[in-house]
């Protein structure tokens, strides 16, 4: 099973990010995620690239830019990638993520929608046997709501997927090992009131910045589904490359599908095809501690 690090030679990745923490939707999951990795010296991260999704990429590239910043990582590159759903044509982004994958393997963790990492990965010179695998926040179980509390009358959307579901259809068509991070496994994931505090009174610049603006979003989730914090949905997809062994993980096929109602990236175990990994739960407190010990610097 992929996702599993061994020995001491730091995991290739390449980050594809629509953080949108102080503009557009506010959401701060991206954030969280993006400095969980940047935190984690088992991740060689060789390039971030921006999406649309959160909110416009006139926001989430400079936004991604900020965050390296101040995270003091500005060794990392940040490049502006597509705008829109469909766009598919070549761009900084997708140049530099194939320049990337020539190089060596590497993992794709894709935090927004698949726009990006579908138009790098379908340009004519691009090294698809050097995909390790692409880890993606979407995707669900035939028959699953994403429903915060019981108290949450509208369902959220498979948000990431359904922002450009082509592209997701496209991915599946090469026959890339992708890793399903979508909202079953992070459903039950909390990061509370509590944390916030703790974070701002441990943390660094960037990660006590990160919690001053993260106050408005808890508020938003207790006041419109009464929970007793936010998911951090992203840092699921990080952390299944860092701690594999907290996950549980099925192997089912998957595939695309359009209904009148809205598209779906489903998988399960009647599909026929090239299975994929499907992350199923999680330990939570045990993710949990890990994931505040790397927000904090601390020894895990």
């Amino acid at each position: 099973m992929t996702g599993s690090i061994t020995g001491e030679i730091p995991l290739r990745v390449w980050i594809d990010t629509d953080p949108a923490i102080t503009s557009g939707n506010g959401e701060v999951d991206d954030g969280f995620a993006l400095l969980q990795a940047l935190h984690s010296p088992e991740l060689d991260i060789v390039g971030i690239s921006a999406v649309f999704g959160n909110t416009n990429l006139e926001n989430t590239y400079p936004m991604a830019q900020e965050i390296v910043t101040r995270a003091g990582r500005t060794d990392i590159p940040v490049f502006k990638g597509h705008s829109a759903e469909g766009q598919r044509s070549a761009n900084a982004a997708t140049d530099a993520l194939n320049a990337a994958l020539a190089d060596a393997p590497l993992t794709i963790i894709a935090l927004g929608p698949l726009t990006n990492i579908a138009a790098a990965l379908s340009q004519p010179n691009a090294p698809l046997v050097n995909v390790k695998e692409i880890v993606f926040v979407g995707g669900r179980r035939v028959g699953l709501e994403f429903r915060a509390t019981p108290d949450q009358e509208t369902p959220f959307r498979d948000l990431n997927f359904e922002l450009d579901p082509h592209a997701g259809a496209e991915l599946l068509a090469l026959g890339l090992p992708m890793t399903f991070a979508g909202w079953e496994v992070s459903s039950k994931m909390w990061l509370t009131n509590d944390d916030l505090k703790q974070l701002r009174a441990e943390g660094d610049e960037a990660v006590r910045w990160l919690a001053e603006k993260s106050q408005a979003w808890l508020d938003n989730w207790a006041a419109n589904f009464n929970a007793p914090g936010f998911t951090p949905f992203d840092t699921l997809a990080v952390g299944w490359l860092l701690e594999p062994y907290l996950f549980e993980a099925e192997r089912w096929p998957a595939k695309v599908e359009f209904t009148p109602d809205r598209p779906y990236f489903h998988t399960d175990p009647a599909f026929t095809g090239l299975k994929h990994i499907y992350l199923k739960s999680v330990d939570n407190d045990a993710f949990r501690a890990d994931l505040m010990a790397r927000l904090l610097n601390k020894p895990r």
